[in-house]
């Protein structure tokens, strides 16, 4: 008898190399375009993501889906807030430790370096990597 797993009753094998393509396919997109997304494209991302696992079954999110006027004042606030250096006031998670390990720190700083390197950002230049920081709030 074949091994089944507990996702849509395929054999393991096969659901395997879907996890396997699903993580070596992974990328981080660091460029977005101004484009919208299409609403029916929004709720199947919406319901696939309700099936990601969550620690205990915690499930911790909330989603908020906003578009136009409304998306724009949302980003035009966080832009504002990260000018001020407000933006830890709105987190709803701790994401990253207090305290990091020399070889998570350094691993972390070495990637940063290498990103904003290739961004022709030298170390150092605090105000370049200010406007660096601050697209991810100009969606």
């Amino acid at each position: 008898m074949a091994a089944v797993s507990c996702i849509k009753d395929r054999p393991v094998g096969e659901q395997q190399m879907k996890i396997e393509e699903a993580i070596t396919s992974r990328k981080s997109v660091r460029a977005f375009t101004d484009t919208p997304v299409p609403r029916d494209t929004v709720h199947r991302i919406l319901e696939i993501a309700q099936r990601a696992p969550s620690g205990t079954n915690t499930q911790p999110w909330h989603v908020h889906v906003a578009a136009g006027a409304v998306r724009n004042a949302i980003v035009a606030e966080a832009y504002e807030m990260f000018q001020k250096g407000e933006t830890d006031s709105y987190a709803a998670h701790d994401y990253y430790p207090d305290v990091w390990t020399d070889t998570h720190q350094d691993r972390r700083r070495q990637v940063g370096w290498d990103l904003y390197g290739l961004l022709g950002i030298q170390k150092g230049d605090r105000d370049a990597s200010k406007q660096q920081a601050a697209r991810k709030y100009q969606l």
